[in-house]
């Protein structure tokens, strides 16, 4: 093994080690939005719990209202106080609009060393979410599991909040023909599934959505737990949109056989069920595109 080697491999244990170790890495979400968090995860909790905590901060309660109302949730009436959002979307569904709305500023810093557009993280994860709430519906996974995977979804590179300034700096870009994962941990010792469960375990986020995010990439692991095919097929089609990248930037990562099987989806529904996952993420991008971090 040649000095260049075995330098590169200590400076990305050395890299590693220093992002493993520095949680002030990680921003911490708004103390407003972790005890809402607190709050939804109470089974007790009533909605003028909620709007109580929510009355000193309109703006997120507008960004929450703007949202609910956006043609994405389809709704057929307008959703004016936090009290009929959870009559209408349940806790749940609530707790994906508190974390959508506060963490869209995260996922619209500039990430082209990603070989995304302006806020093309951000679209990714709005198309990827919304592609894994509708596979879950599909395959008649319970609502608590379609918001989870909402979630899940929303958050899958999240990592990438922790790595894009090492990346940035390595001034390495990704080739289309090597997957992501692979870029980063060559560059730079870690990557961003593995930095995404420690940004999620930080949030306090459900376990079962740190799992996902930690093995969404994980193509070794058998038998495939459900939410991960949930999460990798909605990821590949968004892939093969290009949405959220610039041109050619895009992974070539394409949709895996063993997650159709997982979900017991054959080829000829896959396609159908492909074209209609494609125009639920175009709806979600354009209504929640704009959504201000």
């Amino acid at each position: 093994m040649s000095h260049s080697t075995l330098h590169q491999i200590a400076l990305q244990e050395k890299t590693r080690r220093e992002i493993l170790h520095k949680s002030d890495l990680i921003p911490p979400l708004p103390d407003l939005v972790v005890r809402l968090l607190g709050v939804l995860n109470k089974q007790e909790t009533e909605p003028q719990d909620l709007e109580r905590l929510l009355q000193n901060d309109q703006v997120l309660v507008a960004k929450m209202l703007a949202m609910v109302n956006s043609p994405f949730y389809g709704l057929n009436r307008t959703i004016r106080t936090i009290k009929d959002a959870v009559m209408v979307l349940g806790f749940r569904g609530v707790r994906s609009l508190v974390l959508a709305t506060s963490t869209a500023k995260f996922l619209q810093r500039n990430f082209e060393c990603y070989g995304h557009q302006p806020k093309g993280l951000w679209l990714h994860a709005v198309s990827v979410a919304a592609g894994a709430r509708a596979l879950a519906k599909h395959i008649r996974m319970s609502p608590d599991d379609a918001e989870m995977l909402f979630v899940a979804g929303l958050m899958h590179d999240i990592g990438k909040l922790l790595l894009v300034t090492y990346l940035g700096e390595s001034g390495r870009t990704p080739a289309v023909s090597v997957s992501i994962s692979e870029h980063e941990r060559t560059a730079i010792g870690i990557d961003h599934t593995e930095a995404g469960a420690l940004v999620t375990a930080k949030w306090n986020l459900a376990m079962e959505i740190q799992e996902i995010i930690k093995a969404h990439h994980d193509l070794g692991v058998a038998p495939v737990p459900k939410g991960v095919a949930v999460v990798r097929l909605a990821d590949a089609v968004a892939h093969e949109r290009g949405t959220g990248y610039l041109p050619g930037r895009s992974p070539a990562e394409p949709w895996q056989p063993v997650d159709l099987a997982a979900l017991g989806i054959d080829g000829a529904s896959w396609a159908v069920l492909h074209d209609s996952l494609a125009t639920t993420m175009d709806e979600a991008v354009g209504a929640l595109g704009n959504l201000s971090g």
